[in-house]
This record gives C-alpha cells, sequence and structure tokens, in this order.
C-alpha cells in the first residue's frame, strides 16, 4: 500500500490564514487609494470654489477725468460670499488695451480701500492712470474704444470694455 501525505487540520489553518491576511493587505492598500482619491477631489472641488468666488467686478461705471480719458476713475467689489483679494499692485494687475489690441503697461493707480485688502461688501475706489510713452497711446478719446482686464492673484479675469462716443466730453460710460 502506498503511503500519501494527509493534509492536516494544521496545514489548512495556515492556508487559510495566509488568505485572510493578503485579503486584509489588499483591502487596506484599497481603501488608502480610496481615501486619497476623495480627499484629492475634495481639494480640487474647495479649490474650484475658492477661484469661482474670487472675482473682482465693475460696480458702478467708469468715469473719465477729461476728455483725453488718460485718467480713469472706477469702483470695485467682491460679490457676497466671495473671497477676499489683496489690491496690492504684486497681487492685482490691470491692464489696458487700446483701439488696436495692443496691451499697454499697466499704468499708475491708487486705491482707496483701507487696509489694501478687499473683503466681500466692500468697495474700492481705483483711480488708474494711463501710463506710456507714445503719446497717441496716452490718451482714448472720442470714438476710441478700450479695454481694461483686471487680474486678480486668485481667481478669474474681470474683462472691461468700453466705447466712448463720438461726442464723449468727460464723465461716466456707460
Amino acid at each position: 500500500m502506498k503511503k500519501e501525505a494527509a493534509f492536516s487540520g494544521l496545514e489548512a489553518a495556515i492556508v487559510l490564514i495566509a488568505f485572510v491576511v493578503v485579503a486584509a493587505v489588499f483591502s487596506y492598500v484599497m481603501l488608502g487609494a480610496g481615501f486619497f482619491a476623495t480627499q484629492k477631489s475634495q481639494e480640487v472641488t474647495y479649490s474650484g470654489i475658492k477661484q469661482a468666488t474670487s472675482n473682482l467686478v465693475l460696480d458702478g461705471q467708469i468715469y473719465g477725468v477729461s476728455t483725453t480719458f488718460q485718467n480713469m476713475i472706477f469702483w470695485l467689489s467682491i460679490p457676497e460670499g466671495g473671497q477676499a483679494q489683496s489690491l496690492a499692485t504684486a497681487d492685482l494687475s490691470i491692464l489696458f488695451t487700446k483701439n488696436d489690441g495692443a496691451v499697454w503697461d499697466q499704468g499708475s493707480r491708487i486705491s482707496t480701500a483701507p487696509d489694501s485688502l478687499l473683503s466681500p461688501g466692500e468697495k474700492a475706489k481705483i483711480t488708474f492712470t494711463i501710463r506710456n510713452n507714445d503719446p497717441a497711446v496716452q490718451s482714448v478719446g472720442p470714438g476710441d474704444w478700450f479695454t481694461l482686464e483686471i487680474k486678480p492673484k486668485t481667481g478669474a479675469s474681470t474683462l472691461i470694455s468700453k466705447n466712448l462716443g463720438t461726442g464723449y466730453i468727460g464723465g461716466p460710460i456707460y
């Protein structure tokens, strides 16, 4: 009679324990990957919400100081529920474009915000002077159009495009 080794209960228990351990490690890895993916999607969602609620809006009209429109005054605000924005020169760019589409120097500006941080519900008066060595660019006259792009450090840009009527003599531009 041939003697064959039998599979004992102890060996079966060892194999079962090995399968359970491998399954536990695999499930731990899968749960970790799931938690990581959930955390990343949450960060992306919060970042998107922050950027979507951080835009600056033109509050009112743009006012020209004279018929040459080299100096302009306008008000910026952040809608309720938005994120506060810094109005410091390093954090906010204002680009000026005239008729031909050439982007010129961002000009000089003065803000009336008390601490250069604009919070939701507040308004900041911006006095913007077009600054360029070319006299033809330094002013916008009747019949011209221009674009201001206001680019905060966080959030979407605000694009304001206006046309001065041929009879413009100073004051608000609608």
